[in-house]
């Protein structure tokens, strides 16, 4: 049975000069959330490799992860977070257009009943 975060050994209080923070803290939370918040004045995608497997327990498990951030970004993760965007919308499209063609498909099928 997984822990959920109650369970941790969360200390009340870590300094990154005295522990991991990553190891001890972010990827422990990670991989036993379903939603990570944050809100930080700087962000780098080199902040997600650091946490990856953290990171990616919380995208197996259907986690979210809401930030608010600086809006300086390096190009790359600016292009980056436009091609998710993208990519989003481009799947949301697919979507939709998957499901009116099956509710016409359904409606030519059932014609008669329509009709009726």
């Amino acid at each position: 049975m997984a822990l959920s975060l109650r369970e941790l050994d969360i200390r009340d209080e870590y300094r990154s000069d005295r522990c991991d923070l990553i190891q001890e803290f972010y990827i422990p939370c990670l991989e036993k959330t379903k939603v990570y918040s944050r809100a930080v004045g700087f962000f780098s995608s080199t902040s997600l490799a650091a946490a990856a497997r953290g990171i990616l327990a919380l995208i197996r498990s259907g986690g979210t992860m809401q930030l608010v951030a600086s809006p300086y970004l390096s190009q790359e993760d600016a292009a980056a977070i436009a091609r998710g965007l993208k990519r989003r919308e481009d799947v949301t499209t697919a979507t939709l257009q998957q499901e009116l063609e099956q509710e016409f498909n359904q409606m030519v099928h059932d014609r008669l009943s329509c009709l009726a």
